[in-house]
């Protein structure tokens, strides 16, 4: 199979599928034709802020955004990937326009569609994929080979039977590609649930899943099979938050965008997101972002 892409192939379906979600909402998040696949676009530019990632890989197309996750600054856009490991909260700007819009596509993955992929590789491969710490929360360039499923990726976007009929095999490809890269193995960890990373993934996801606030550290502690301590010391090191921290930045990120629909008083939002207190709720959101729940909706 020919791996080069035209850049025009890319440009042209890329175009045409922005003009489609262009007609249809003024920004963020929005669905394609295949359920693991989300649109992202915005045409105006966003300070720096804390946004909520869950599992799976940022694909940008078009535009800039740039990180900043425990003390560290980087920089993703066209050609560049983001491989999430788990949930994570980290901050990010968006450097985007009405001439230059950012625009691209997050898909997401499950745990174990990564297993079913990781028995199909050779055991010498997973063995010589390279180390890392990481997480995952870190650009990677996009190699020629997971290029070109991209490319076909966005172009089986814009016809509803294409993208149902062949979508579904084209994100295998490119998952295939992104779990041969440098973080393939902090991705196929998250298989092995005997690892704490794995664990404390699948916690995420039982939590988030539920909906209810975070009671305790020793609670968490306890659902994930570890103590206290070790929990406390690898949430720190996958999220780059303690878990308190991490679960009130989750909160009040949701209430946020309650209050940037319109319709929710503030009283509304702090309940929704499990405050008894709105007088609390408002001293965290304006401690977080700089600024009062009262006028969110206008920032």
């Amino acid at each position: 199979m020919n791996q080069h892409v035209k850049n025009s192939d890319m440009a042209d379906a890329a175009q045409t599928l922005l003009d489609r979600h262009r007609g249809v909402n003024r920004g963020g998040f929005s669905p394609t034709a295949l359920p693991d696949v989300a649109f992202f676009w915005t045409d105006q530019p966003s300070p720096r802020e804390p946004l909520s990632y869950e599992p799976g890989l940022a694909i940008i197309l078009s535009g800039k955004k740039i990180g900043y996750l425990d003390g560290q600054r980087f920089e993703y856009g066209k050609s560049r990937y983001l491989a999430v490991g788990l949930p994570v909260v980290f901050e990010c700007e968006t450097h985007a326009s009405a001439e230059a819009p950012l625009f691209g596509l997050f898909l997401r993955f499950r745990p174990e569609e990564l297993l079913e992929l990781k028995d199909l590789l050779e055991q010498d491969s997973v063995a010589r994929l390279p180390r890392t710490a990481s997480l995952g929360v870190e650009p990677l360039p996009v190699g020629p080979a997971m290029e070109a499923a991209i490319t076909r990726l966005v172009q089986q976007l814009c016809e509803r039977h294409e993208a149902a009929a062949l979508g579904p095999g084209t994100l295998r490809e490119i998952f295939f590609h992104a779990l041969q890269d440098r973080h393939g193995r902090v991705l196929l960890s998250l298989t092995q649930l005997s690892r704490p990373e794995a664990r404390i993934a699948d916690l995420l996801r039982r939590i988030e899943a539920r909906g209810e606030p975070v009671q305790s550290v020793e609670a968490m502690a306890r659902e994930a099979g570890m103590s206290p301590a070790s929990l406390h010391r690898h949430f720190r090191s996958i999220t780059g938050y303690p878990p308190l921290r991490y679960f009130k930045r989750q909160r009040l990120m949701r209430a946020r965008q309650l209050l940037a629909g319109r319709h929710n008083s503030v009283a509304q939002a702090a309940h929704a997101v499990g405050y008894g207190s709105a007088a609390q709720f408002s001293r965290d959101f304006r401690k977080l972002f700089g600024y009062p729940p009262s006028v969110a909706w206008t920032v």
